[in-house]
């Protein structure tokens, strides 16, 4: 799985992909793209050409700027956008 962040400068180091990464690495073809920016963004989720499912999953970007450590809430929604919710 591949993890990676699109998001404002003020906000990067909160975003830890490598966290959520590490708690998924059993799952195979499929990418998750964070977005987290003052503008906002749509989530989505598709199949690329090659068989890869792509999850895109916003943070709220107020709500990140707010709290210190955002793992759980990023690993809330990567839970739930792969299904993973009881």
């Amino acid at each position: 799985m591949l993890v990676v962040k699109v998001v404002d400068e003020d906000i990067a180091d909160k975003v830890d992909t490598k966290y959520i990464s590490d708690q998924f690495m059993h799952v195979h073809d499929t990418d998750i793209i964070y977005i987290c920016t003052r503008e906002g963004g749509e989530e989505d989720d598709w199949v690329d050409e090659s068989g890869i499912r792509q999850i895109v999953i916003h943070l709220p970007y107020k709500e990140v700027k707010r709290i210190a450590d955002i793992r759980s809430l990023m690993l809330a929604k990567a839970r739930e956008r792969l299904g993973l919710v009881a």
